[in-house]
């Protein structure tokens, strides 16, 4: 918001140190309590009706070389269920907000003073959808609305594991750790009656320098916000433009999160290569 390996055996974490396994002491390869964390994570999401939730991301990006450059990204994720969305995204070389009003989208940057619309309609996944098929854009978060649905990725897990208690910027949290084809990725849950995703970390496994993306989330549940945060009203100098469209025959049906992660991990690498 992911072929067939060989799993070897997981860090077993201690209550006061690391230790090693045994040889002959194996783990699970399917730990039922993980996958019932992400499924108790995923129906609380689609519970909520509103929320804010402030981002902090790091992505790894491969260098011609081989060596991996760290960028770092910052912003807010607004939402009104089933159709209201607005999303402002900062990076050092990006500045993205995004507007949706259950009629309209609208992708706007500031700091070049472009911005583009489409009409749209149907809820907030199903605007993911379309714009991925159509226009190739992801919109920022996309996986708090597909966690749970048929288009998750739990299917695809070969290994998943609860790690153990973990506190993440002073909330208790439960850490559990995943492994499908290509992707390793962990994730921090809220302890309690608020089982929120805290932080997640994604390590693509099948290219050489094996590139990660951490995420931390910051939550406010008792938002309401009205039609007027969503909507998009352009700045007196900004500029129109079109919309592009993928070419119809390089369409593709939207991929999970974790999937889209690792292909456009893979496509910044093989673009660093040239």
């Amino acid at each position: 918001m992911l072929g067939s390996k060989s799993i070897t055996a997981l860090i077993l974490v201690m209550a006061t140190s690391a230790v090693a396994a045994p040889a002959k002491q194996k783990e699970k390869l399917i730990d039922p309590v993980a996958i019932d964390a992400l499924d108790t994570m995923g129906a609380f999401l689609r519970e909520q009706e509103s929320f804010d939730v402030h981002v902090v991301a790091e992505t790894d990006y491969v260098l011609g070389n081989g060596q991996k450059v760290r960028r770092s990204a910052y912003g807010t994720v607004r939402v009104r269920k089933p159709d209201h969305l607005r999303a402002e995204i900062r990076s050092d070389r990006r500045d993205r907000q995004f507007f949706y009003d259950g009629e309209t989208f609208t992708i706007y940057s500031p700091r070049m003073g472009f911005y583009a619309t489409s009409p749209a309609t149907g809820t907030i996944r199903e605007l993911a959808d379309q714009l991925q098929t159509k226009y190739g854009l992801e919109l920022p978060l996309v996986d708090l609305f597909r966690w749970g649905t048929d288009e998750d990725s739990a299917k695809e897990i070969t290994q998943a594991t609860y790690v153990g208690p973990a506190v993440v910027d002073g909330v208790q949290t439960d850490q559990y750790a995943f492994r499908q084809p290509g992707l390793d990725w962990q994730i921090w849950i809220d302890q309690g009656e608020r089982p929120v995703p805290r932080k997640l970390v994604l390590t693509t496994t099948d290219v050489p320098a094996r590139p990660e993306r951490a995420v931390e989330l910051t939550w406010n549940l008792a938002t309401h916000p009205d039609d007027k945060v969503f909507a998009f009203t352009p700045p007196k100098d900004a500029q129109r433009i079109p919309l592009a469209e993928i070419a119809p025959a390089k369409r593709t049906h939207p991929a999970h999160p974790a999937r889209q992660h690792l292909d456009s991990t893979q496509q910044r690498a093989k673009s660093a290569r040239k």
